[in-house]
């Protein structure tokens, strides 16, 4: 019974429809355009099985690459998505993936979730050879999408880096994406943001995301105040000014972070002790060590963690009614 339901909602996802202009071989290859991680091709192979046909350097005119898809501040600010902007271009590649492919990569990235993080648009995408096609491309949804971009961690931003030296995008395009500002909390930050997480993932498994509101949008205040350290720059050329409100940012951020730190870390510790750690668990759940999964940014396990919990707890509150 298990294995007829997984067969049934994998026959439901392919069977949805999708623009017919992004697809061809009579509907059995879809066109891609990926701009952020996904230019990797290993990070596009740990997704699934993406079926990937072929991969070629494209660029989509008047869109910009955005970090306006809002995740975990100050460790993980944002991801990337992809915004119109006359004028700007977005680098990226266009990825041929079959048509079960793509609902991998689309279910990798939330997809299929009640109510997934991006949703799909069609960009004009132009290749190398002059020749332009329409492809699909996933963009931040609405519920997600910061009105103000947010700098991108170190490692994500690292991450685009590389798969645009492996994809073969300009040099301008490479130098305007080493000269983004990231993300770089110092380790006691870093530290604190951390226990303080256990408090916002444990509110966003009962529904209650909207508490950490004030807390997320006084880091993103701060983040965006801070001037922070991009791709040539040392620390011994920047202005003592910039330096002293790079620090100041950094005192403000675990000043605001530190009262629900220490409320986080009380509450590890007392699940580590029922051995129940793993239910506030900011990354990928634990598997067996030869289970093959595609991973996922940190923030899409928030997601889904929130989106599991949400029907657990109606579950409940339907039986609490009948009773």
């Amino acid at each position: 019974a298990k294995m007829t339901t997984l067969v049934a909602c994998s026959l439901a996802l392919i069977a949805r429809s999708l623009p017919p202009q992004v697809c061809h071989d009579d509907g059995n290859a879809v066109r891609y355009f990926a701009f952020g991680s996904n230019l990797l091709a290993s990070k596009m192979n740990g997704r699934g099985d993406t079926g990937v046909l072929s991969r070629e350097p494209a660029s989509v005119l008047d869109h910009r690459l955005a970090f306006n898809m809002r995740m975990f501040p100050p460790l993980e600010p944002s991801m990337a998505s992809i915004e119109p902007c006359s004028g700007d271009v977005c680098e990226g590649c266009v990825y041929t993936l079959t048509r079960e492919g793509y609902e991998a990569l689309w279910k990798s990235e939330g997809g299929a979730m009640d109510r997934p993080g991006y949703e799909e648009v069609v960009v004009k995408a132009s290749l190398r050879g002059s020749e332009t096609v329409e492809a699909i491309t996933l963009r931040s949804a609405a519920w997600m999408r910061l009105k103000v971009d947010a700098p991108p961690s170190v490692r994500y931003k690292g991450l685009i880096i590389d798969g645009a030296r492996e994809v073969g995008l300009t040099q301008q395009y490479q130098a305007r994406l080493a000269a983004l500002p990231t993300s770089s909390p110092s380790a006691a930050v870093a530290a604190i943001a951390r226990a303080h997480g256990v408090v916002a993932v444990l509110l966003f498994r009962l529904g209650l995301r909207d508490v950490m509101w004030p807390w997320r949008a006084a880091c993103y205040a701060l983040l965006r105040g801070k001037v922070a350290g991009s791709g040539g720059e040392s620390v011994a050329g920047r202005r003592l000014g910039a330096r002293l409100l790079d620090v100041a940012a950094e005192v403000s951020l675990g000043a605001v972070l530190l009262p629900t730190a220490m409320l986080g870390a009380a509450i590890r510790f007392i699940l580590r002790m029922c051995g129940k750690e793993g239910w506030v668990q900011m990354g990928p759940p634990s598997r067996p060590k030869n289970a093959t999964v595609a991973p996922r940014e940190n923030g899409q396990y928030l997601l889904q963690a929130a989106q599991a919990v949400d029907r657990r707890a109606a579950r409940v509150h339907k039986r609490i009614r009948n009773q």
